[in-house]
């Protein structure tokens, strides 16, 4: 949420309060009375749609680079003992299996997925022929959990941006609705500029927009 949304926020706030504290003064003015309720409304939707957007991303993030990371070190660790093993059986399984940290560091999570995924099946396809003393069906399985770990910490991480990415457009609507009933309100609270004027002053200041921006002094100028 950006600055000038956050002071709006608090003005609504603010606004919310004072109709709460003078409700006696306007009681029976239907019209004045719908109008505040639809600004709690938009307060309330504002309220969650701020708790929304401000979710911390990077946990689902760091989740997704430590998931990544092991599926990595599992790739190279198990592959290249695979590759050892067919390399003495003069197979070229082994230059295929054959494999490094380099390799798949460049690659985007999708790409970095397939490739492992590829190195896995290959090596299971094969687990058979494999001497346990090198890899082991249980090692695989582990490589594999790995892998479909990864894919949904990489999922889990893009709903959560995306999530909070659309919060964002969901605030900019839900203020545009507020800047209408703000409109509303004024044309209906002047009438109380005759009828009760200390309630329309009181109504006056807190619908002012509070600048929460962090002032600079500025330096004189020396001549």
């Amino acid at each position: 949420m950006t600055t000038k949304q956050s002071n709006r926020l608090n003005m609504a706030k603010t606004l919310r309060q004072f109709f709460s504290a003078e409700q006696a003064k306007y009681a029976g003015n239907n019209p004045v009375t719908v109008r505040i309720s639809e600004l709690n409304t938009i307060v309330d939707h504002l309220d969650s749609l701020v708790a929304i957007q401000t979710i911390d991303t990077t946990a689902n993030t760091g989740l997704k680079a430590d998931a990544r990371s092991l599926m990595i070190n599992l790739k190279v660790a198990y592959a290249n003992t695979a590759a050892d093993y067919f390399d003495d059986k003069d197979s070229p399984l082994s230059k295929q299996l054959t494999t490094s940290k380099s390799k798949i560091n460049g690659l985007t999570g999708v790409e970095a997925k397939i490739y492992c995924n590829r190195l896995y099946n290959v090596v299971n396809d094969h687990i058979v022929n494999l001497s346990p003393d090198y890899v082991t069906a249980s090692e695989t399985s582990q490589w594999l959990v790995a892998i479909n770990n990864f894919d949904a910490k990489a999922y889990d991480a893009g709903v959560s941006i995306d999530t909070s990415q659309n919060a964002t457009q969901d605030l900019k609507a839900e203020f545009k609705k507020l800047g209408t009933c703000l409109q509303k309100l004024d044309r209906l609270m002047k009438k109380y500029d005759i009828l009760n004027p200390s309630l329309y002053g009181n109504y006056k200041i807190s619908r002012k927009t509070a600048d929460l921006g962090i002032r600079h002094n500025e330096i004189p100028s020396q001549n």
